[in-house]
């Protein structure tokens, strides 16, 4: 079980993949799940935004999160995604994970209408009443929710054992300063703010990087620790660096249609197209980003 002591370090996000005619691909799934492991990560998350848990049906998400538990080692934790638009949904699939003996589940609050604080909270209260014997992520997500979870849902959050800290996505310093100060809990960033979110108390970095070239961000989550900010400064320009790259053959593609392209062009996973209604970019987009992957990251 994930606790908040030991919710730290490099979490890859991992794409769910998917074959040509659109059917969750298990068997891959599995051996993406086993090379990631080999890489030195902390943990392995699922079913988030670029997880696809919004094209994927309940029977192959659990057939999903069986399999992620099953293939992980014992020293990288299990944080499958388990959102629902009610709170009812959330439950069942939290309790599903936590019956498979996952680490922790990743929540975002219950979205297409925008909740209340109070709603929030009573939302992860129910949640972590429900199901007690597993850890919980606040996937802290504006995008997806409406809202924006800030230092006093945290202050209250912090009150539930169970509760490890959040995932933040917002590059917001103001809004990264205010929730840090809440004690106990851990807050990790994504790969664009990962330096500056640990110079001022982040725990680590939920990375979609660490499923293309995981050294880079382990080797810059390495440097933050041992305060060498210059080094650290040099490989997060280097982790933006492919973005800046490869977005201009992208434009017009959803972003998790280029976060799969990116994936597959790297080729450390195999992850497939994107499942419906997302367009996967063209064959001919795709190698030309695989041609820049070659000249920029062989070494």
């Amino acid at each position: 079980m994930l606790t908040r002591e030991k919710f730290k370090g490099i979490f890859c996000l991992m794409p769910t993949p998917y074959t040509k005619d659109g059917k969750f691909d298990e068997e891959t799934f599995r051996e993406n799940v086993r090379i990631m492991c080999k890489t030195g990560i902390h943990g392995i998350s699922t079913t988030g935004t670029v997880g696809e848990f919004h094209t994927l049906p309940w029977e192959d998400h659990k057939r999903l999160i069986k399999a992620l538990v099953e293939e992980i080692e014992s020293d990288v934790f299990s944080v499958p995604g388990c959102s629902g638009v009610n709170t009812q949904e959330a439950i069942m699939k939290t309790r599903y994970a936590q019956e498979c003996g996952a680490d922790a589940v990743m929540n975002v609050v219950p979205f297409y209408q925008k909740l209340t604080n109070n709603e929030c909270i009573a939302f992860y209260e129910e949640l972590a009443k429900a199901c007690p014997n597993i850890g919980f992520v606040v996937y802290n997500n504006p995008d997806t929710a409406k809202v924006l979870l800030g230092r006093e849902v945290f202050e209250k959050l912090a009150r539930i054992p169970t509760v490890c800290g959040s995932k933040e996505i917002v590059p917001d310093f103001e809004h990264w300063m205010n929730i840090t100060r809440v004690p106990g809990l851990s807050f990790l960033h994504v790969d664009l703010m990962m330096v500056p979110s640990m110079m001022w108390g982040g725990k680590g970095n939920f990375s979609g990087m660490a499923c293309m070239k995981p050294e880079l961000v382990l080797d810059a989550y390495k440097a933050c620790l041992n305060g060498d900010w210059s080094r650290a400064k040099e490989l997060q320009y280097k982790m933006r660096e492919h973005w800046a790259l490869v977005e201009p053959l992208l434009k017009g593609y959803s972003p998790i249609s280029q976060y799969k392209c990116m994936v597959n062009a790297f080729g450390l996973l195999k992850v497939g197209p994107p499942g419906k209604p997302f367009i996967p970019v063209p064959e001919e987009a795709e190698e030309k980003v695989k041609k820049i992957v070659r000249e920029r990251f062989s070494a």
